[in-house]
């Protein structure tokens, strides 16, 4: 698309109260352009950069879920198949003050998710005034310290909500699962500083112990 029709449509976007899904998800990470050459980085890269728009298109329907983004039009489930196979996202249609609202609380953790793959929140600067908010800032970052502690309180939240419906999950469900992976990697912790598996055991004992859940034979 020309630079003069983009700006156009940013415009529009402007001045809407309603965005399709797909639009505000384009916003966010430009996936069209980037699966186009996505298959030059080889299947390692192709699945890195499949995995980074997973999290920001699953980021914003659990936002949807808890109501933080209102649907004006379609369903859920019609995202369901994620950014690859879903032919037509703009058949959800949300409210953009939600979406702001939603951008401004996720937005480092956006970035980190897309950083992963090496890729940049795409409209950065027309989300931030439209939303306005400040850019991210380089100076002052939040310490490992703190990255490990808000990461510790999100899964062991995670595993209580698991563990309450399914108690006979093992250590390897929590780690194979999608979700939890999801929330190491916007932990925004480098690899070597991520919590080791007997750490995550720990962890997952703790919540056992807490909700009174005992660990039963493994689900096959």
């Amino acid at each position: 698309m020309e630079k003069s029709s983009y700006l156009t449509l940013l415009k529009k976007f402007e001045h809407s109260d309603d965005w399709g899904f797909g639009d505000a998800f384009e916003l966010l990470c430009f996936h069209t352009h980037v699966l186009a050459n996505a298959f030059d980085s080889g299947r390692a890269g192709f699945e890195k950069i499949d995995t980074a728009l997973r999290d920001v298109w699953t980021t914003i329907e659990d936002s949807i879920s808890d109501g933080e983004i209102r649907i004006k039009s379609g369903k859920l489930i019609d995202l369901s198949a994620g950014p690859v196979l879903t032919e037509n996202s703009n058949i959800v249609v949300i409210d953009k003050e939600g979406f702001l609202s939603f951008y401004r609380k996720n937005k480092e953790k956006i970035a980190q998710y897309l950083s992963c793959a090496g890729l940049k929140i795409y409209q950065e600067e027309f989300l931030d005034r439209l939303a306005k908010k400040e850019p991210l800032k380089k100076p002052n970052p939040i310490t490992d310290r703190t990255k490990r502690d808000r990461l510790r309180e999100d899964y062991i939240s995670a595993i209580a909500k698991k563990l309450k419906t399914k108690p006979n999950l093992q250590f390897p469900d929590f780690k194979d699962d999608y979700g939890f992976k999801k929330l190491l990697r916007g932990s925004g912790l480098p690899e070597d500083q991520q919590p080791k598996d007997s750490t995550l055991r720990r962890w997952i004992r703790e919540v056992r112990k807490k909700v009174k859940v005992k660990a039963g034979k493994p689900v096959k």
